[in-house]
């Protein structure tokens, strides 16, 4: 499972390749300069570099990570060049328009809850869940928040609603696996690398 060989992940893993999004669709816009999105942004280049390929030697040393949605759900996934913090973010869309707004988000893993706060011009309503070992996954510019700081979570906890708070330009999830403070390649299951720069469809089968 070595994340260079992506098309043959991403053929092997049961993915439901998603039209192309429509020139509206709803992402992330530049964040504010004190914002906690800019400051995650401004990791230094080599610094991030040496996390990844240092997460790119030990795959398997990855906990196991849920696509964060309900049983039964494609959402589509894509990035894009200067998507801030970093281009590994995905912007999850389930819908177009205020089709996605008020959706469930679920954690990806049981974990504590690290942040639960309100990222004015960056993240808006975000939760940061830590798994151990320095990773965590981080769920952005939601409708509402179910935990605060220190909540432990399970797998199959609803944590919050898509919503369109911090800088957006329309309802959607913004989603983040982060290892040592560095946002990497998501990869969810086993099997399922995030197809960059997508989109490409994600659908949760197992801890619904």
């Amino acid at each position: 499972m070595i994340r260079p060989a992506l098309s043959a992940a991403v053929a092997l893993a049961a993915l439901t390749v998603a039209p192309a999004l429509p020139a509206g669709a709803a992402h992330d816009t530049a964040p504010a300069p004190n914002s906690y999105m800019a400051q995650r942004a401004a990791v230094p280049a080599a610094e991030a570099a040496a996390v990844r390929a240092q997460v790119d030697m030990a795959p398997t040393a990855r906990p196991l990570l849920r696509v964060p949605f309900r049983c039964g759900e494609t959402w589509s996934g894509a990035s894009r060049s200067g998507h801030s913090p970093s281009y590994y973010s995905v912007d999850f869309n389930w819908g177009s328009g205020h089709d996605d707004l008020g959706k469930p988000v679920k954690a990806s893993a049981a974990g504590t809850v690290t942040r639960s706060a309100y990222d004015a011009g960056g993240y808006g309503n975000y939760i940061e869940i830590g798994h151990g070992d320095g990773w965590r996954t981080l769920y952005a510019h939601l409708q509402s928040r179910a935990y605060g700081v220190g909540a432990q979570v399970a797998v199959d906890a609803q944590i919050g609603r898509v919503g369109d708070t911090g800088n957006v330009t329309g309802p959607h999830l913004h989603y983040e696996q982060i290892k040592d403070g560095v946002v990497v390649a998501a990869l969810f299951g086993t099997s399922t690398w995030v197809a960059y720069p997508g989109p490409a469809g994600y659908t949760r089968a197992r801890d619904c």
